[in-house]
């Protein structure tokens, strides 16, 4: 039955999962459940001597019992216990399985092993600095675990045995496994078997055979360095003999050994990463101190440090796992420099002030803080600068996964410069290595310099890739920013224009007002000389402001018009022509050497650097970038002057309210006469009345009225009816 078809109940046979020279595991699932496992089977091990069938047997029936133990810590496969309706798939996988051993259920990790990850071509020059931190911590977590609560030693520790599990949000969960040369740590050094893969074992495994637990902490450091740089640390080329006694002669500090690609059998040991690799530099410097713990050649000192205690003497504490918790506490905030066409990375700490920062950029840069705009990719959890963002506000952890399948920013930080400058950019990164090769015509490299030349022209294929993504995607981000704050000014455009129709009809009525005082000559101070220049001051003002506030509008509409007709639209399509065009052929040269390994001969090497350095050349003189980088500059310099000139316009209209107020308030006494109350003019036409009268008669003793007659009396009284009402129409009026 094909293994496909295989079916034991509900379970059905997915396929073989890896397969060793006495084992194999296979991949199953429940077609009700879904629940999917690993199951770990004997093969092959009946051609064993009697000794050696003991030995595995005693591994086996160990592992098993330690992979039923391993349920508290996530970062080791665990063995899996299944329900009882499951129990007849059990004894049919026992019954199959050899010497009566029972078979290993194991939890499914469905994204394969490191191994088969390195081995992508993608993958070539190491991993992706998140990654690497990932690794590191499964080892950290899961090796510690072994060592001090389980009391064993793994002694197999490589790729091959870190498998990846993909959680459902996409992120990758590394977990150790495989423990079939797991075996009780020994309290002391013992003469054990020469046990483990050749490139991962510890040196004392085959000087002396006395070693312990901490053979782990050197291939930890082997899987370190691999997974950081895509190659093994020690002339992986070189035979057995030649490997070992180059590392039997390197210094402490040494965590690599290379060969003179001029003269044979000559070695070089490094004290730093010699390799090209996608580490940041911060993050590289700290991670080479780890290495040097890790690759100490005397297991006496490895991984510890030595502590002076005056009563106890000399001893040495392992510090290995505790600077890998520190490594990993290091906050690389990575910016992206566009006028440099430049990546840059410092470590934030929480005592890290901006105005540190900036300098640091402002250094690095050769621009002065005050040319630098800071701006924040899509999604940034701090969109604006305030007075109280910190460097490590900009810090955005998720985003340290810069893989492709990630789809996070390629950096946190863009800087810009908002005054003029000429973009620039640094000389491509050509190795030595290639440069010698390209220069020396006659020069036959073995199979091993070709697979090192291949590697460093990926790197650098790579990188211009990557740094030409990076660019055209910050620029579209850049084209995004401004749509977007031009868009959000919108309510202040309107309020301009508001305040702009209210002046406008404030002056008209005033207008209308002056003239028809005019008309009726009213208004004495209209003929002040002050008045009139104060007057015609405001009016030229609000035309003044008027003006300037109409330009504004323009200038916010034709930048808009402009970002979204011109700098958006260009900068997605230049994105997808550069970088969906795969401009560096990348892809085929992937296709070509790393996953069908073909021959690279030095005259396919020139004709790649050639071609690299004339689309590289081509790319940074574009017309069509220069031109989106030009016009992008030019809308944020003319959009970044509109708010101040907005701002002060509408103060100016504000002002001028004011003293139009304050003209009004001079011309309303004269305008508006004070009116008396009735009881006042009746008084003061009755008083009038009284001295009328005493006027015309004449005067005696007993006062006016005495000497009228009926007829002045009649006369008199209608004359006060007249006035009366005379007073009583001007007050209704």
């Amino acid at each position: 039955m094909p293994i496909n078809t295989m079916r034991v109940g509900d379970w059905q046979l997915l396929g073989k999962l890896g397969q060793g020279g006495f084992g194999e595991v296979q991949h199953w699932k429940n077609r009700l459940t879904n629940q999917e496992i690993a199951t770990k089977h004997i093969k092959n091990a009946e051609q064993m001597g009697a000794d050696q069938q003991r030995k595995l047997k005693d591994r086996w029936t160990k592992e098993y019992n330690w992979t039923r133990e391993f349920q508290q810590l996530p970062n080791i496969v665990a063995g899996v216990t299944l329900s009882d309706e499951s129990a007849d798939f059990i004894n049919n996988l026992n019954s199959h399985h050899i010497w009566q051993l029972p078979v290993i259920i194991l939890e499914y990790c469905n994204g394969g092993d490191l191994r088969k990850h390195l081995q992508q071509p993608h993958n070539a020059n190491g991993l992706v600095e998140f990654e690497v931190r990932e690794i590191l911590s499964c080892l950290r977590q899961a090796v510690e675990f072994l060592h001090t609560i389980c009391s064993i030693c793994h002694r197999d520790l490589k790729p091959d045995n870190i498998v990846i599990n993909r959680l459902p949000n996409g992120s990758k969960q590394y977990k150790l496994t495989d423990f079939g040369l797991a075996r009780n740590s020994p309290d002391k050094t013992i003469l054990q078997s020469v046990v483990g893969t050749r490139h991962y074992y510890a040196p004392e495994v085959v000087d002396s055979g006395k070693y312990n637990s901490k053979v782990d902490y050197w291939s930890m450091g082997v899987i370190g360095y691999e997974v950081a740089t895509g190659m093994l640390p020690f002339i992986p080329h070189q035979t057995a003999f030649n490997i070992h006694v180059n590392i039997s002669s390197k210094q402490r500090n040494c965590i690599a050994i290379t060969e003179d690609i001029r003269e044979q059998d000559r070695f070089h040991f490094h004290k730093e990463i010699p390799v090209l690799h996608h580490l940041s530099t911060p993050f590289a410097a700290e991670f080479t101190k780890w290495l040097t713990l890790a690759l100490d050649k005397d297991y006496t000192r490895r991984g510890t440090q030595v502590a002076t205690d005056e009563v106890q003497g000399a001893s040495r504490s392992p510090i290995i796992f505790s600077e890998i918790d520190r490594l990993l506490k290091i906050r690389v905030l990575t910016i992206f420099v566009a006028f440099k066409y430049q990546r840059l990375e410092y470590v934030v700490t929480p005592t890290m002030t901006m105005a540190e920062l900036g300098a640091q950029i402002s250094k690095d840069t050769e621009m002065p803080v005050k040319s630098l705009y800071l701006l924040f990719p899509t999604g940034h959890p701090h969109q604006r600068l305030t007075a109280e963002t910190q460097p490590m506000d900009l810090y955005v952890d998720k985003w340290c996964d810069t893989s492709d399948e990630s789809r996070n920013p390629p950096a946190m930080i863009y800087v810009f410069n908002i005054k003029e400058v000429e973009y620039s950019a640094p000389q491509p990164c050509m190795t030595d290595l290639i440069k010698y090769c390209h220069n020396s015509k006659d020069f036959k490299p073995p199979s091993w310099v070709v697979d090192r030349i291949v590697l460093d022209m990926h790197y650098m294929l790579t990188q211009e890739q990557e740094t030409m993504k990076i660019m055209l995607f910050g620029f579209k981000e850049y084209a995004m920013m401004l749509e977007h704050d031009i868009l959000n000014f919108q309510p202040a455009i309107k309020s301009a224009e508001v305040d702009k129709d209210k002046c406008c009809g404030a002056i008209e009525q005033f207008v209308d007002l002056i003239t028809a005082a005019k008309e009726q000559q009213r208004f004495l101070m209209l003929n002040n000389d002050e008045f009139e220049v104060n007057w015609t001051r405001l009016v030229n003002k609000c035309r003044e402001i008027v003006t300037v506030i109409e330009q504004t509008i323009n200038h916010y509409e034709s930048s808009l018009r402009s970002i979204r007709d011109v700098a958006l639209k260009h900068s997605i399509e230049i994105y997808k022509r550069f970088v969906d065009g795969d401009i560096y052929k990348l892809t085929q040269f992937r296709n070509n050497y790393l996953r069908r390994g073909d021959n690279l001969t030095c005259l396919e090497l020139d004709n790649i650097v050639i071609h690299y350095a004339k689309t590289r050349h081509s790319f940074l003189n574009d017309e069509k970038i220069r031109f989106l980088r030009e016009g992008l500059y030019q809308a944020h310099n003319r959009f970044s002057k509109i708010p101040g000139i907005l701002q002060n316009a509408r103060q100016g209209l504000k002002d001028i309210r004011a003293q139009l107020l304050q003209l009004q308030l001079q011309m309303l006494p004269s305008a508006i006469p004070i009116q008396q109350p009735r009881v006042f003019q009746l008084n003061e036409a009755m008083s009038q009345l009284h001295f009328d009268t005493a006027y015309d008669q004449p005067s005696t003793s007993f006062g006016a009225f005495d000497s009228l007659s009926t007829k002045n009396i009649i006369d008199q009284a209608l004359l006060t009816s007249q006035l009366l009402e005379n007073a009583m129409d001007t007050e209704h009026s």
